[in-house]
């Protein structure tokens, strides 16, 4: 896959049967180094003229997201475990626990996917069920679906 790609990063979360999903789609960089996937991408913050700079690490087992700038934070997924992240912002700290029940990672020649499922707790307290879906393939393939 080339190094220019289009990131689409998708969060859902279901509470009590609804579904709130917000979905960020941007330019980003792509590269594969000894048999793990990077995506990096920024990332606006509402209200603040900083970007926070985002590293997706995709290995067989887990996925790392990495957020530094005005958002700081480090979550880890593994399927059948629970890791806790700090995920600081402008606001303060929350404490996150991450019990990521699938994680799905399919690459293609040109396009990487990753699906995660997994519960949210903040600050101790169980929130929601989560899905994540993020996808980077090259700029110049296809075309973009806004769905």
């Amino acid at each position: 896959m080339k190094k220019d790609v289009l990131v689409s990063v998708k969060g859902t979360q279901i509470v009590d049967g609804e579904h709130e999903t917000i979905e960020v789609i941007t330019a980003g960089s792509y590269y594969e180094k000894e048999g793990r996937h990077y995506i990096l991408y920024d990332e606006a913050v509402e209200g603040l003229d900083a970007m926070t700079h985002n590293r997706i690490r995709v290995s067989g087992e887990s996925v790392e997201v990495t957020k530094h700038g005005p958002v700081n934070s480090s979550m880890k997924f593994e399927q059948g475990k629970k890791n806790m992240a700090n995920y600081v912002t402008p606001l303060g700290l929350i404490v996150l626990g991450l019990t990521t029940s699938s994680l799905n990672v399919e690459k293609e020649e040109n396009e990487l996917r990753v699906r995660i499922e997994y519960a949210l707790e903040m600050n101790g307290e169980y929130v929601s069920n989560c899905r994540m879906e993020i996808s980077a393939r090259p700029r110049t393939e296809g075309t973009l679906n806004l769905s």
